[in-house]
């Protein structure tokens, strides 16, 4: 992970096919089959029936299905990987949440007002407790002025780190950061079957979920996303500014984590280019053996 490059995630391209809308896409599966069927009976004699025309069905959507998962599988193993501190922190606290996740719970529940059917989230696989960070803007004293004193940040202005994202935006500073004893519950559930099964990460306030035992149920009729994770909606209507708050020092900890690797990286660079220290490798590798 230290030899990766930093570098801003581009914008893909989407393809003619992730263009297509739902029906188009079956229209063409349908037409491809179609044309898979003729192909077949041409070189196999023709169809004599119905079951052999269900079986060849069968096989043609097994054959489809399966190279369309090999093709995938390929596409994701193979695919360029942008390396983001933020995408890092995410996939720790879902490996952390699977690990630690307690036997006794079973399925997750979004749970609205009365007469308001619940409405199923997935079973949980897994489950973890995230601390709410808190801390004070750094904001300027005074006007801070250029060489030719023109005002460059005026006073109360919020102060940024020279440090970016990995969308090349700007960090806030924070004064006094603390860890408190409120925070969330981050749930990751699946809902599916097999390989259609979809996973959802759900972050909860402590107050807005029933115990962890069993069955769990969320007290809101569903999520709303923000940044990597999804939030009851009451949560985004009560404290939207401490979740983007809490958004913000996770980004500022894991960047300012993974600084230590990259000072390594400068700091190996220097040396190795340093001329007497490449000489002495050289030097040394030449001494003959006694």
């Amino acid at each position: 992970m230290a030899e990766q490059e930093i570098q801003p995630r581009p914008q893909e391209k989407k393809g003619v096919f992730s263009q297509m809308g739902m029906f188009q896409k079956i229209l063409l599966f349908l037409a491809v089959l179609t044309i898979l069927l003729i192909v077949i009976g041409i070189l196999l004699g023709g169809v004599d029936d119905f079951y052999q025309f269900f079986f060849y069905v069968i096989v043609l959507s097994a054959v489809i299905l399966g190279g369309y998962i090999i093709v995938k599988a390929t596409g994701l193993l193979f695919q360029p990987r942008f390396y983001s501190p933020r995408e890092d922190l995410r996939v720790k606290l879902l490996n952390m949440a699977s690990d630690y996740k307690p036997d006794n719970l079973n399925t997750l529940w979004f749970q609205g007002d009365i007469g308001k059917q619940r409405v199923l989230a997935g079973k949980i696989v897994g489950c973890l407790g995230l601390p709410y960070y808190t801390g004070k803007l750094k904001r300027y004293d005074e006007n801070v002025k250029d060489e030719d004193g023109k005002v460059i940040h005026k006073k109360g202005e919020v102060m940024y780190s020279a440090v970016k994202d990995y969308e090349n935006k700007k960090i806030p500073i924070y004064e006094d950061i603390k860890v408190t004893n409120d925070g969330d519950t981050l749930f990751v559930v699946s809902k599916g079957w097999f390989i259609f099964a979809k996973k959802h990460y759900i972050r909860c306030h402590k107050s807005l979920h029933s115990t962890l035992h069993g069955d769990v149920s969320i007290y809101d009729i569903n999520p709303q996303p923000y940044g990597s994770f999804e939030y009851p909606y009451k949560q985004m209507q009560r404290t939207i500014d401490q979740i983007m708050i809490q958004n913000q020092i996770e980004t500022i900890i894991a960047t300012h984590e993974h600084q230590h690797d990259y000072i390594s990286q400068s700091v190996d660079s220097a040396i190795y280019f340093n001329p007497v220290y490449r000489y002495s490798m050289k030097a040394g590798a030449e001494i003959p053996e006694q």
